[in-house]
């Protein structure tokens, strides 16, 4: 199959992908919050400006500063350029979480795409996060609204580089809700490809904050005792994307 067969392939392929079950999810969790389903139906309601991947400029907003420092030393560092502009392990989640409520948040407004091979991604998370840093306006932390401009798609592994192929076709020509938002770009989970992947192996690793494990030679009474006290503290402690690079910390769950 030669490039232009595999994109329109992609694109058929994510066009068909159920994505009912993100609108259900919204939908149960605002009648839970109001009670009123015609204002959830309309705020899924969206638009998406047509600019192709290939001129995206790849920017991190300015509460992310470090983490753009981060990713410009390793760029230069290992003479390699975008994509991936990440590829992030550890407790990638958490920090997808976090990276993603800020894209698609006010005042940046972005639209995403994610091919999530693992399974694992839980798009209704993001609009739980703090926000990127403790100055930053809670008010603009992501809302449900926002969620409709996050385009989850869960290929298997056979799928995926088909799936890729067709983002850009989709994204620009599709049916889909984001018309009027300029779409930042595509993160991959358990695979290889987008312009973020994360997964078992990566440069940038995720962890808890300063939280340490027990120490040498302790025993299992003392391991039980310490238990609840090491629990609130990883409860207060933040997270942390470190590298050789630089490291980006936030709070949040």
């Amino acid at each position: 199959m030669d490039a232009a067969g595999a994109r329109h392939v992609g694109a058929r392929l994510l066009g068909e992908v159920e994505e009912g079950n993100l609108e259900e999810a919204i939908l149960a969790m605002l009648h839970d919050e109001s009670g009123d389903d015609d204002d959830v139906v309309y705020s899924l309601r969206g638009a998406f400006t047509n600019n192709s991947s290939r001129y995206r400029n790849l920017h991190i907003p300015i509460p992310m500063a470090d983490l753009s420092a981060t990713i410009s030393r390793y760029h230069r560092a290992t003479q390699s350029a975008p994509p991936p502009l990440m590829s992030v392990s550890g407790r990638y989640l958490a920090f997808l979480y976090h990276f993603l409520s800020t894209l698609i948040s006010s005042p940046h407004n972005y639209t995403v795409v994610v091919v999530d091979v693992e399974g694992k991604f839980d798009v209704t998370r993001l609009i739980h996060p703090t926000p990127a840093t403790s100055t930053t306006n809670p008010s603009n932390a992501a809302t449900p609204a926002d969620l409709a401009h996050v385009h989850v798609y869960q290929p298997g592994h056979e799928q995926l580089h088909a799936a890729l192929a067709g983002v850009d076709e989709y994204m620009l020509y599709g049916s889909h809700s984001s018309r009027g938002r300029q779409w930042w770009g595509t993160v991959v989970v358990g695979g290889v490809g987008g312009d973020v992947n994360a997964g078992w192996k990566g440069w940038l690793r995720v962890e808890r904050e300063g939280v340490t494990g027990f120490a040498v030679g302790m025993s299992v009474e003392e391991a039980l005792r310490e238990r609840e006290k090491r629990h609130e503290v990883v409860e207060r402690a933040g997270w942390m994307a470190s590298s050789l690079w630089g490291t980006h910390t936030w709070k949040g769950g």
